[in-house]
């Protein structure tokens, strides 16, 4: 969230506390995200990732990945005393995690090459990894609002006719990997953040995120990263997914703004986001898709 909400934070610095073993001195909110609430926690001497959420299901693959040693660093649950991956509070269910460094340069996806070379060996030594827990597996679906403009559900709905049809090679995905949910640090290390919505999936999944940015994109960050990427990839299937994220993520905002009570900067983001994250990008995606050919094709 980007405004913190009303809780009692006594109350939840002692569940915390008597979850974990720690003692905090300190609690500072952090404006990141929609739906989670994010605080820095502070002890004498360590800090620590303290997120309010109840998208548990994921917490075991990231605690999974990083005992198997995952090129980029995670925000991996720390086992409460009684040996849980989060702890119930007044607040909602709490999971804490080390304090990652680094930052997130601006300007995603234009981003530095060796920033992008390591992003793309991430990527790459992800899909390579055997799921180490069940996880769901694409289904090509998609959640939209009703009032999505005509022209792009159909196009929508044609080309998840096509990707349904073709067969699938399904790895491990994170997909999410961009802009925000991804830190670097002085020396040139990745952090991935955000495994709620890690699933099976053919690489393209995360492949496509490389040109969501800003309108107008270019394909420098995915041409980076397939220099150190190898694998069969088919246009098809970015089409789909780089059009379902448009579509949700204007969905998303349209239904941010019907539930009302958002903060002033939660509602001047879901407003612009609509048109930065949606329209803008639906608008573009031919010239989009005709750089992402460009790229298979260098």
């Amino acid at each position: 969230m980007l405004a913190e909400p009303q809780l009692d934070r006594a109350a939840l610095v002692e569940a915390v506390r008597t979850s974990y073993g720690v003692s905090p001195v300190s609690l500072r909110f952090i404006p990141v995200g929609w739906t989670s609430v994010s605080y820095e926690l502070q002890t004498d001497d360590t800090r620590y990732f303290l997120k309010l959420t109840d998208q548990t299901s994921r917490l075991p693959l990231v605690r999974r990945l990083h005992e198997l040693g995952f090129r980029a660093r995670l925000p991996y649950p720390m086992e409460t005393l009684d040996g849980r991956l989060s702890a119930h509070t007044p607040a909602g269910e709490a999971v804490l995690s080390p304090f990652l460094p680094g930052t997130t340069p601006p300007g995603w996806p234009s981003w530095s090459d060796a920033v992008l070379d390591e992003l793309g060996r991430a990527l790459a030594d992800l899909h390579a990894t055997p799921p180490p827990v069940p996880l769901p597996q694409e289904q090509f679906a998609f959640d939209v609002v009703p009032d999505l403009p005509r022209a792009v559900l159909t196009r929508l709905e044609q080309l998840q006719y096509v990707v349904r049809r073709l067969s699938q090679p399904l790895v491990l995905c994170h997909t999410d990997l961009i802009g925000d949910n991804l830190l670097v640090d002085e020396d040139g290390r990745l952090s991935a953040l955000d495994w709620d919505d890690a699933k099976l999936a053919p690489p393209e999944s995360d492949l496509a995120l490389l040109l969501h940015g800003e309108q107008p994109v270019d394909d420098h960050a995915l041409r980076r990263v397939l220099s150190v990427y190898s694998g069969p990839l088919e246009i098809d299937r970015f089409a789909f997914f780089l059009l379902r994220r448009y579509a949700e993520d204007y969905s998303a905002r349209v239904r941010r703004l019907e539930q009302g009570g958002l903060s002033p900067a939660d509602l001047e983001e879901a407003r612009a986001g609509m048109v930065t994250w949606g329209s803008a990008q639906w608008s573009r995606l031919d010239r989009t898709l005709d750089l992402v050919r460009a790229s298979l094709d260098a």
